[in-house]
């Protein structure tokens, strides 16, 4: 796959499966993606500017140094996908699932939650600085060292969840803890 430029009409891709596949170094301005099953792929590199995702699934899907943003992911369910580096600055998650996936230092930095179940996945040190909440569901998962957790305004959470995510409130809030 190349590159599309601004001259180019934006890449339309309906109904593709990948099993089994490496994509590496990929980068995409204004794709739309429909239809896509991925499972236990990885993904290595992959750069999505102003892109639209629906009606998708990852399963068992790596997505490392991936940079996602300015984009949409509607109707969306990621199983069992660990991630490195994973980025989705400026993104509109609408409907969209994230189950049992490793997000550790995911930045969702400026992004839109809508209707978005995180549920058994590891958010340590996620960043979801100036995100905007609409509907967001946090089950079970691990939000130690968290940024922007004034952002998750309006979210429920497992109260079991809430000792982790103390400590990120507490310093954005001031309260110095010794």
């Amino acid at each position: 796959m190349r590159g599309v430029s601004a001259d180019d009409d934006p890449l339309e891709v309906d109904g593709l499966v990948l099993s089994g596949e490496r994509l590496v170094g990929v980068s995409l301005d204004r794709p739309q993606l429909t239809d896509v099953q991925a499972s236990d792929c990885d993904l290595s590199g992959v750069v999505l500017s102003a892109f639209a995702v629906r009606r998708s699934r990852a399963v068992r899907t790596r997505l490392r140094d991936c940079v996602w943003g300015g984009g949409l992911l509607q109707d969306v369910a990621f199983d069992d996908c660990p991630t490195d580096g994973l980025v989705l600055r400026f993104t509109t998650l609408q409907r969209v699932t994230f189950t049992d996936c490793r997000l550790a230092g995911a930045d969702f930095y400026g992004a839109t939650f809508d209707r978005v179940v995180f549920e058994r996945c590891d958010l340590t040190r996620a960043q979801f600085d100036a995100a905007t909440v609409k509907g967001l569901e946090l089950r079970r998962c691990d939000l130690a060292g968290v940024t922007g957790a004034l952002s998750l305004r309006g979210a429920s959470m497992d109260v079991d969840d809430l000792p982790a995510l103390a400590p990120s409130l507490a310093r954005e809030v001031g309260i110095t803890l010794t």
